[in-house]
């Protein structure tokens, strides 16, 4: 279970870096630019070390921490990311210090990570409004899976107002990224005239594209919706 998060959080905050793991001779040349101060240069080094095999996460939190030192939003970004699940013991009340410090400049990946901690209540007391506050924010931004649940944040008023018109605003702003869950949320709220007025033609129409995107429960809700 832990290794499965390790991965999927490791892959969040290597995201956009499309390096892979340097070779010996990239990697020598990347840190001359590292210790010439380049933060850039200073979290692929230090993301270089998070995907080598075997991981050195020491030697990667080194990296990202000269980069978040120089208040470079990515690198602080995804250092929280390697306090938040790679390090042992798990630090997550250090990684919302650098994930804050990243959202507060505007970024998108980390401003999704900071709702999610308020969201689950992970390093920090739970608290929903602030979840949806930096969910917003990373949504404002096109981050799908912060649509999505803004989305359901509106639909059962946890946090917010309930509000089903911004939870079909929300769910289709993911929806139009082909997220099948986003699709599947689409089809229920017009099939219950939920913020919308019903509509069982377009409540068919997103449950099969949510199920051609293999969505299960959508292919459930079609069948039972054709059976009608």
């Amino acid at each position: 279970m832990m290794k499965g998060l390790l991965s999927l959080v490791l892959m969040a905050v290597s995201a956009p870096l499309a390096f892979g793991v340097a070779d010996q001779g990239d990697l020598a040349a990347l840190k001359q630019k590292a210790l010439a101060g380049d933060p850039a240069a200073q979290v692929q080094v230090g993301m270089s070390y998070a995907f080598a095999a075997p991981r050195n996460i020491k030697e990667s939190i080194k990296w990202l921490q000269m980069a978040a030192n120089q208040g470079y939003a990515d690198g602080e970004y995804r250092l929280g990311g390697m306090l938040d699940v790679a390090v042992t013991p798990q630090n997550p009340a250090e990684a919302i210090k650098w994930y804050t410090l990243a959202a507060k400049q505007g970024h998108r990946d980390a401003e999704y990570r900071l709702g999610v901690m308020y969201d689950q209540g992970r390093g920090v007391n739970r608290d929903y409004a602030e979840a949806a506050k930096w969910y917003t924010k990373a949504a404002d931004q096109g981050r799908f899976e912060a649509q999505y649940r803004l989305g359901m944040m509106y639909e059962q008023g946890q946090g917010v107002p309930q509000d089903y018109r911004q939870a079909m605003n929300w769910y289709m702003q993911a929806a139009a990224q082909n997220r099948p869950e986003a699709e599947y949320k689409v089809g229920s709220l017009y099939e219950h005239g939920l913020g919308v007025a019903r509509n069982q033609e377009q409540a068919i129409a997103w449950y099969q594209r949510s199920d051609q995107h293999g969505y299960p429960d959508a292919h459930d809700a079609l069948k039972a919706l054709l059976q009608q």
